[in-house]
């Protein structure tokens, strides 16, 4: 292995002067494991974004290459490293983030372009595969190719934004272990183990290999920029609390005063809460931080196994198979200890007084003399008290939600991935006589995935009979009534095994995730854990993903030559079979439970005379989601593509293939491709390539289709609330085109010993009716609700005066004013319509906002260009080799056309360059990603020093105005101006790998060496968790490989 890390540092050059742009075709260096007389091997393999063999090096595809050997160098970047480094990458998922896609924690997938990953086709060995990258057998890898152009017409659809092909390695016989540990301030640290054996005889070659990588959990405490006050990020307090407010009413539904809080401001702010005098109508708000409850990193455990199997048949026919299965664990994926309520089991629409407190809850009598509402001479006619808003678990954290492992309330991740190909190839042999010498790849690739979620959310009904006095799981009360909703039976509640439940500030002692105290608490008040645990289900599916692709290629050269040699050809075609299954085994999940209540409701419009709470899109019974009817879908797809590669000099080469796909449905696309290179003289050479592309509907979307989601609304400050998305029955598949213009320089030096590489590309991709929300629920909200001031009547107390109001107000009279639900509230929204009653000067504001609905379909257009550029430079010193080397990308245009909903223009076209795009999560998009690095190699030493720039971007969001007090004090929370302008990141890293012995490697990385944190993002974390540098800070990882 010492002569091997010396080589390895000549791969990593020859990589990044030849490779690193690679070509349709070309002879790859192959380094073996062991290396017994420092000599390579060469063989002839198809590069990706070609299906011709033999097509010389003078191609005109732009591939980047990573090796195996090169990134151990760079210290072995996991897959989610990998994927969010990569200099033309968008935002990428993967780390945790329940606010943006939590059930792909640890699963992430490549966004070239960063215009979706779902346009960037990944493969392994050429083939098909699932994009979760954690399936990816890394000691198994030879290579990683990446094609920043599109490629549809070779590989089919989804390949628009470009293709990551990863290339396991050939003949490996050996063995070879690694372990490699990362130290983490704050948490348990990193650690990744793997294995690879292999053994082979002539001709014939089998390996497997094993990994497990884990994370440990890292608090949000832990970063002192993630856990701060609300005047340093308002983004994480919610004003929906269980510290509530709380109308007493008579037993005819009668108010008999105004809200009566739950708290002061001191005991608000004695559990970590923002005191907000004027939140609700008539009343007080508590706001909490529910940052607290979740994690910058879960607890993850990542399995991985691969095994090959190659052999040669006979001189014509070779027979390749390989396995691979991947498993990502995520025990406990933290979030609030509950969501906030979005709907209830009331009998009005939207989620305000959705819960009754009656007066015979053994609890409400404290509450009552503590607000003195007990002393009030209406007192004695209060039948039960209507919750403003209520979020049952919130600065109490919830005791059993967490499993012992914190106070969240947990989800829980399973994804496995199983993966089998086979594939046959060779030459049709002299049977075939002329076309002995026609070249064959037969495939057949099955893919598998299981995706096993758990996200528990409390049950409205549940809630409101423990209310009554009849929750847990051993209450079996008679009901005596059956035409109302819920148990009437009196004289049972909390008898033989029925529970109350204590919704008030009494109930919990402290804040648990910091340990404050609440002044409030009353030693017994507590609600057990078996009633707690009872409110909740736990919301499991299961989602089985199967897709079985056939492939056949024939290629060749014709019997005809062109002044720069023979005509290349090839000719395919696939077949594909993919269906979606899920399994949901709640009654309450799968769609069986329509409404909040299991009996006496059923799905009417609103004014049905027989309406008694349950619209017709048939909401559930949660008090945030909605539910999930399992459903089954299949597509099948079948395709053909011709292409050709065409010398027409020495110094001239082009390309060409076109391709037809048809799909279920009625639906289908022919797409082109054509490029071309000019070696104009030694050193430089250009290439240029146009085509277009396409992407099918995925086969989840059918028309009709309701599905109920959860988004976060600016107008609301932030909180997430309902949404609605229908597809609808014209979807067809989006199309783009693109065009690619650049340039190589290759020779040497300065000095006869030097080598340098200079390539410059300019890339241009369009694509029309993207498919996905038509409009963003976020932008309906945006374009219904206009923030100004007016005059406000909103306390129904005619002994108060209106008072001026800062607020998003509702354009009753906009054209999309029915595609927005509104919380049903008696005093500032009577009938939970849209109200405009200038004479009363009551408004509907986006503080009853409750639901927004959009479409799926095809949607607006999407531009981008810019520049790839890359410098390499190598020169010895003394008995080493110094390499310097740059890759960079440079967005010039990232814009959107203008969204358009039933004939309303909702946005005006947009330039999203520069911008985080924030819409629930960010989409950021900064101009400029840089790489750079200096490689030192002598003998058995190499170092690497590596620096990373990402540029600042721009929160288009603007200011805001919290709400709220600051703590101890009268004073406003000021304007919140911080993180309008967000901060570029420059980290470095260092990584030292020294060759003990021939086979023992030791490896040390000390990643963002200065220690940075990440730039300051208006959002729930703190940061962008999709892009640019992630939570750990500085971290130190060493590991060690020995090969046999």
């Amino acid at each position: 292995m010492r002569a091997g890390l010396k080589y390895a540092s000549m791969a990593a050059l020859a990589f990044a002067i030849q490779s690193n742009i690679a070509y349709a075709q070309e002879d790859v260096e192959r380094i073996p494991e062991v290396q017994e007389d420092e000599t390579f091997t060469q063989e002839t393999v198809v590069v990706t974004g070609s299906a011709i063999r033999g097509t010389p090096e003078d191609a005109a595809l732009p591939v980047n290459v990573y090796s195996a050997q090169d990134l151990e160098l760079q210290g072995s970047p996991t897959g989610l490293q990998f994927a969010k480094e990569l200099t033309q990458s968008g935002p990428t998922s993967g780390e945790a983030n329940y606010f943006g896609g939590g059930n792909l924690t640890g699963s992430p997938s490549f966004n070239l372009r960063g215009i979706g990953a779902d346009k960037t086709l990944t493969l392994l060995n050429g083939r098909r595969m699932s994009e979760n990258l954690s399936n990816i057998p890394s000691m198994a890898l030879q290579r990683t190719e990446v094609l920043k152009d599109g490629a549809a017409v070779i590989y089919g659809a989804d390949a628009v934004g470009g293709v990551v092909n990863f290339i396991t390695k050939d003949g490996f016989t050996g063995f070879e272990g690694k372990a490699n540990y990362k130290y983490v301030d704050g948490s348990d640290g990193e650690w990744d183990m793997g294995v690879i054996a292999g053994w082979g005889e002539g001709n014939t070659n089998f390996y497997v290999a094993a990994e497990w990588e884990h994370r440990s959990r890292l608090e949000t405490e832990e970063r002192d920029w993630s856990y701060v006050p609300y005047t340093e990020n308002p983004s994480s307090w919610s004003s929906l609390t269980n510290l509530g407010l709380y109308y007493p009413k008579t037993a005819t539904g009668s108010f008999l005063s105004g809200a009566i809080p739950d708290f002061t401001q001191a005991s608000c702010e004695a559990v970590d809460g923002i005191y907000s005098p004027n939140e609700a109508p008539g009343g007080a708000g508590c706001l909490y931080n529910y940052i607290s409850y979740y994690n910058l990193v879960e607890d993850q455990d990542i399995f991985r196994a691969y095994s090959q199997f190659d052999t040669e048949i006979n001189d014509n026919m070779n027979l390749h198979v390989d396995f691979s299965y991947g498993q990502v664990k995520v025990p406990e994926q933290f979030a609030s200890p509950s969501l906030p309520t979005t709907q209830g089991p009331g009998t009005t629409t939207g989620a305000t007084f959705q819960y009754q407190v009656p007066v015979s809850n053994p609890y409400a009598a404290e509450f009552a003399a503590r607000s003195g509402w007990d002393q009030n001479y209406l007192s004695p006619y209060t039948s039960y008290y209507h919750v403003l808003l209520l979020r049952p678990f919130a600065h109490n954290g919830n005791p059993v939600g967490g499993r012992g492992e914190g106070f969240g309330n947990a989800a829980s991740i399973d994804n496995q991935i199983w993966r089998i190909s086979a594939s046959l190839d060779g030459t049709l042999g002299d049977f075939f006589g002329p076309a002995s010498d026609v070249g064959y790849n037969f495939g057949v690739t099955y893919n598998q995935s299981i995706s096993a979620y758990s996200d528990p959310d409390y049950l409205g009904y549940r809630l409101q009979e423990a209310l009554n006095g009849f929750g847990g799981p051993g209450c079996a009360a008679q009901d005596l009534d059956s035409s109302q909703l819920g148990t009437q039976n009196p004289a049972a509640a909390g008898q033989n095994g029925c529970l109350w439940y204590n919704p008030f500030s009494t109930a919990f002692a402290q804040q648990p995730e910091l340990g404050l105290s609440n002044p409030n608490y009353i030693p017994g008040s507590e609600n057990p854990d078996e009633l707690v645990a009872w409110l909740f289900d736990d919301r499991y599916s299961e989602t089985t993903v199967n897709s079985l692709t056939f492939d056949a290629v024939f290629d060749g050269v014709l019997p005809i030559s062109l002044p720069g040699g023979e005509i290349g050809w090839a000719v395919g075609g696939q077949g594909r079979m993919i269906e979606s299954r899920q399994f949901v085994p709640s009654e309450l999940y799968n769609g069986a439970t329509k409404c909040a209540w299991p009996e006496g409701q059923r799905p009417l419009p609103n004014d049905d005379p027989e309406f008694n709470g349950c619209t017709l899109n048939e909401p559930g019974p949660y008090g945030f989601f909605g539910t999930n009817p399992a459903d089954y879908y299949d597509q099948q797809s079948y395709s053909f593509f011709g292409e050709a590669n065409l010398p027409l000099t020495d110094d001239i080469n082009f390309q060409a293939a076109v391709r037809r796909e048809e799909f279920s449905g009625g639906l289908g696309a022919t797409v082109y491709k054509i490029s071309g290179k000019w070696q104009v003289f030694d050193p430089l050479a250009f290439r240029a390539s146009i085509g277009t592309n396409f992407q099918a509907p995925p086969i989840t979307l059918q028309p009709g289709n309701i599905t109920n989601v959860v988004r976060s609304y600016t107008v609301a400050n932030g909180a997430w609330l309902a949404g609605t998305s229908v597809t609808r029955a014209d979807v067809q598949p989006e199309e783009a085109e693109s065009w690619n213009v650049g340039a190589i320089w290759q020779s040497r030096g300065f000095a006869r010993d030097h080598d340098i590489m200079i390539t410059l590309d300019y890339f241009d991709i369009h694509t029309m009716g993207e498919i996905g929300e038509i409009v963003p629920h976020n932008f309906i909200a945006d374009s219904v609700f206009t923030e100004e001031t007016r005059l406000v009547d909103h306390d129904n107390d005619p002994t108060t005066a209106p008072i001026d109001v800062t607020a998003f107000y509702a354009d009753c009279s906009h054209a999309l004013i029915g595609r927005v639900d509104f919380n049903d509230n008696p005093i500032s929204n009577p009938g939970g319509g849209c109200i405009n009653d200038t004479a009363n000067m009551i408004y509907t504001t986006a503080g009853d906002l409750n639901r927004v609905t959009t479409d799926i379909g095809n949607g607006s257009d999407q531009m981008t260009s810019g520049f790839d550029y890359q410098i390499n430079y190598q020169f010895p010193i003394g008995s080493a080799d110094l390499t310097f080397g740059l890759t960079g990308t440079s967005l010039t245009e990232l814009t959107t056309s203008a969204r358009t909903l039933d004939g309303f223009q909702v946005t005006e076209a947009d330039d999203r360059l520069g911008n985080l795009n924030f819409s629930s999560v960010g989409f950021s998009a900064p101009k400029h990603r840089i790489n750079a690095f200096f490689n030192y190699n002598q003998g058995d030493h190499n170092a690497r020093l590596t620096a990373r720039y990402v540029s600042g971007v721009t929160d288009e969001r603007g200011s805001i105005d919290p709400i709220g007090l600051i703590p101890g004090t009268s004073t406003p929370v000021p304007e919140f101006t911080k993180g309008n302008d967000i901060d570029g990141t420059l980290t470095f890293d260092a990584t030292y790998v020294y060759d003990v012995t021939d086979r023992l490697r030791v490896t040390g990385t000390v990643l963002n060496i200065l220690d940075e944190d990440p730039p300051f993002v208006r959002a729930e974390f703190g940061y962008d968790p999709r892009m640019g540098i992630d939570a750990l800070g500085r971290t130190i990882e060493v590991g060690f490989k020995y090969t046999y």
